[in-house]
């Protein structure tokens, strides 16, 4: 009996799954220059020629992981956006990142773990400024619209937060409190009555 649309875009989306994840172990193990296309595939447990029907090269296959990551950040703002007060908005976006992070920590660990080799930078280019770049430009309009004075580097500080909790987070998810650091962090985040600043 034949597949089913809808069973063969499954097959496809797991077989995706399990080269993504070979990858990232891989760039982790032995670096991302020296893991090869047949690596990756061996691993996956899938044949070169059926990779590349997925990724056309080592090269698209990282960007589609690293675009992974950022459907993940994405997420955590639409959360956000569903707030309609500019204070609320960064509690919501706060707690809405750590948890989809805890949610993907084995990916977001496999990620961590490559992103920052200099072959992966050179590799990502303009794409992982464009990306960078979008995260800090929506943080800033929350910001903005709370009225703090530097709403550029009340930005780039929280940027920073969540991304290193979540990486000490995925290092260790038993022992991290992540909890209350997110408590922490929302209650340093919270509009007071009187001030326009953070605590």
């Amino acid at each position: 009996m034949p597949r089913t649309e809808q069973q063969n875009e499954a097959l496809r989306a797991e077989t995706r799954s399990r080269i993504t994840e070979a990858a990232l172990v891989l760039f982790g193990e032995h670096g991302y220059e020296a893991t090869s296309v047949r690596m990756i595939a061996q691993r996956a447990g899938v044949a070169q020629g059926l990779l590349y029907s997925h990724f056309t090269s080592k090269d698209e296959l990282l960007k589609a992981i690293f675009e992974h990551s950022m459907r993940d950040v994405r997420e955590s703002f639409a959360l956000a956006e569903t707030s309609q007060a500019p204070g609320a908005r960064i509690e919501a976006l706060v707690r809405a990142a750590f948890a989809i992070v805890r949610r993907n920590q084995h990916f977001w660990r496999l990620s961590y773990g490559a992103r920052m080799q200099p072959a992966v930078l050179a590799a990502l280019g303009d794409g992982l400024h464009e990306w960078t770049n979008e995260i800090l430009a929506t943080l800033v309009r929350y910001f903005e619209a709370l009225g703090v004075p530097q709403p550029r580097v009340e930005a780039a500080i929280l940027f920073a937060l969540i991304d290193g909790v979540s990486q000490h987070y995925v290092l260790d998810p038993n022992h991290y409190p992540l909890d209350a650091v997110t408590t922490a962090i929302v209650e340093r985040y919270r509009p007071q009555e009187n001030a326009n600043e953070p605590h």
